[in-house]
């Protein structure tokens, strides 16, 4: 008969062979990684030493022609002079770049270069002035022409220092091939030293341990095959994104196709400050978000407290209410967006017919912008209901019914059991709900845009901040600058959720 496999024996079989596979899987992914590092490098360097000829050549050009202006036509000549050599210069500028590009292509140096710049602008010059005043201008270049090319090569070593691998890779626009690699080659290059160190190892560990000993470690390690790929995608699809914004926020002017002006804090002071005579949009938007939130958020938590607390009685057809109460969470907020314009409409709306009934005049609810913001927030109010309902319901039914007992036999009314057991016990899910509410409520937009067709209110009167956000990714295509909103808007809701922690730790029961 075939002996039987003990679970002991299946472990020992199937640790050391997991510890190999791990060997071998990090092992090649050590050595892609620093691969996709060394690589990364490499095309940077080559693009560096693009970039510091580019700059070579423009620099000794520019340079070039401004150095011989000034020492044929100084500042005080004859007008028409000056315009001659100007128009000599600009006549040799077309061809001349292409000949210093050729020089730099083929290793000469800077004041080989520098000398065929001088002498080829200096040529097309004195072409274009009047034939009596070529001998004493080419005297004039003659005696200058060394200090001249002295300053051109001085010139282009500050200017070929200046384009080092971190500049070049600072400018890298995200259309660039490879970009990533170039852009996160260190940091691929210590990943990969980072895996390639732990597949050694684990080498070590194979080669100079016995059987037992390979086997636990390939059964600690068999988490790390269940967690790896949920970690890989946080990393691609949410820390990335994440830093990626926030090097985008001090890009200034930054385009869709990567192109940006410059490193700054221009896009957080355009954000704070505005352009000086106009409307600051973001200011007004933030104004506005604390508005709703203060309005909105302790509104619906008060409301979603009584109607989970009567949802939790054993009453008649409370299946029935559970369900209508619930029925927004699975609507698209689009399309009971809709439907709340048509409620607040002032001609053929609900709301004004059940005021006129009341003997009201109708009210203008969406086309006048005092109104704005309490139309808002009453659909927020609606539309944050089910969810807070739902949490608030859950920790209600979590209470031990004991303590209600208890209170009863006591002789406690149902108002003081409400405010002394309930409301305690019930603190923590309270907690819970504002800073989720609040969180949702910062970044309140759809409900913006679907009940003022797509606009900020009437008159633009109701920006929020993540709207400001939206105008200026997909009407301005500012994304520097909605970057730079999107970092504040997480650093107030940031604040805003430590306050909230500081005050619940602080909540006390009398």
């Amino acid at each position: 008969m075939r002996p039987a496999v003990t679970q002991t024996h299946r472990r020992r079989i199937a640790g050391p062979r997991r510890l190999a596979v791990h060997i071998v899987l990090f092992g090649l992914l050590g050595l892609l990684l620093l691969f996709g590092g060394i690589r990364g490098r490499m095309m940077l360097e080559d693009r560096t030493l693009g970039m510091r000829g580019t700059v070579r050549a423009d620099v000794i050009l520019e340079a070039g022609t401004a150095l011989v202006r000034d020492a044929l036509a100084p500042e005080g000549t004859d007008p028409y002079l000056l315009r001659q050599v100007s128009n000599g210069l600009s006549s040799k500028k077309r061809t001349l770049r292409d000949s210093i590009a050729a020089l730099i292509a083929a290793g000469e140096t800077d004041e080989t270069i520098a000398a065929r710049a001088a002498d080829t602008l200096s040529e097309g010059a004195l072409a274009r002035v009047e034939e009596a005043q070529r001998p004493g201008l080419s005297a004039l270049m003659d005696s200058r022409r060394a200090d001249i090319i002295t300053a051109l090569v001085q010139k282009a070593l500050e200017a070929e220092g200046a384009v080092s691998p971190a500049a070049v890779r600072l400018a890298l626009p995200v259309t660039e091939p490879y970009y990533p690699l170039m852009y996160y080659y260190a940091a691929l290059l210590a990943l990969g030293a980072f895996f390639s160190l732990f597949a050694l190892a684990l080498l070590l560990v194979y080669l100079k341990s016995d059987t037992e000993k390979r086997a636990r470690v390939g059964q600690r390690l068999e988490p790390m095959d269940y967690l790896l790929p949920f970690f890989a995608g946080v990393l691609l699809f949410t820390l990335y994104p994440i830093v990626r914004v926030v090097i985008m926020s001090f890009q200034e002017r930054y385009r869709l196709e990567g192109s940006f002006a410059g490193w700054g804090l221009g896009n957080y002071e355009y954000v704070l400050a505005g352009i000086p005579g106009t409307t600051n949009y973001f200011l007004q938007g933030l104004g506005n978000t604390f508005l709703y939130v203060l309005w909105t958020v302790p509104i619906s938590t008060a409301l979603a407290i009584i109607i989970a607390t009567l949802l939790n009685q054993k009453l008649r057809f409370s299946a029935l209410f559970q369900t209508t109460y619930f029925l927004p969470m699975v609507t698209s907020v689009t399309a009971v967006g809709l439907v709340w314009r048509w409620i607040f409409n002032k001609n053929f709306g609900v709301l004004n017919a059940v005021l006129s009934f009341f003997g009201a005049n109708p009210v203008d609810w969406l086309q006048k912008a005092g109104n704005s913001l309490t139309v808002l927030t009453v659909f927020g109010i609606w539309s944050s209901l089910p969810f807070t309902i739902i949490l608030l319901l859950s920790g209600l039914q979590n209470i031990d019914e004991t303590y209600y007992t208890v209170a009863r036999v006591d002789g406690a009314r149902s108002l003081r059991i409400f405010r002394r057991i309930t409301v305690p016990l019930l603190a923590p899910t309270i907690g819970l709900v504002l800073i989720i509410n609040s969180i949702s409520a910062f970044k309140v937009f759809t409900e913006v845009k679907v009940l003022f067709n797509g606009y900020p209110g009437p008159v633009k009167n109701l920006y929020t901040v993540v709207y400001f956000i939206y105008d200026m990714m997909y009407e301005n295509r500012e994304l520097g600058r909605a970057a730079a909103a999107a970092i504040v808007l997480f650093l107030f809701i940031f604040l805003f959720t430590m306050l909230q922690r500081w005050i619940q730790r602080r909540w006390k029961y009398d």
